[in-house]
């Protein structure tokens, strides 16, 4: 599963998911989301750290899936922040 960490890795994760730029509709293309974690935060810990980590930093994060499969990871404050920023 591939972590996003910055938007052009969620561009081109949408161009290869086949989801209109502005994700309108994303489950014609198979594609659910569900989150996961328990730390409202941005700081680090992802979900394949959390064999060296406490279970409650693991960070809330959203799992992309398409027709069932995993593949990828965005950390929810990440994508809040996203949002927000007026660029």
């Amino acid at each position: 599963m591939k972590r996003i960490t910055d938007r052009a890795e969620l561009v081109e994760l949408a161009n290869l998911l086949g989801v209109r730029p502005d994700w309108h509709e994303p489950d014609e293309q198979g594609i659910t989301a569900r989150v996961e974690g328990r730390s409202f935060d941005n700081a680090g810990f992802w979900p394949d750290d959390s064999h060296f980590r406490a279970p409650e930093i693991i960070e809330h994060h959203v799992i992309l899936s398409q027709n069932g499969r995993d593949v990828a990871a965005v950390n929810l404050a990440t994508l809040f922040a996203w949002a927000a920023d007026p660029r």
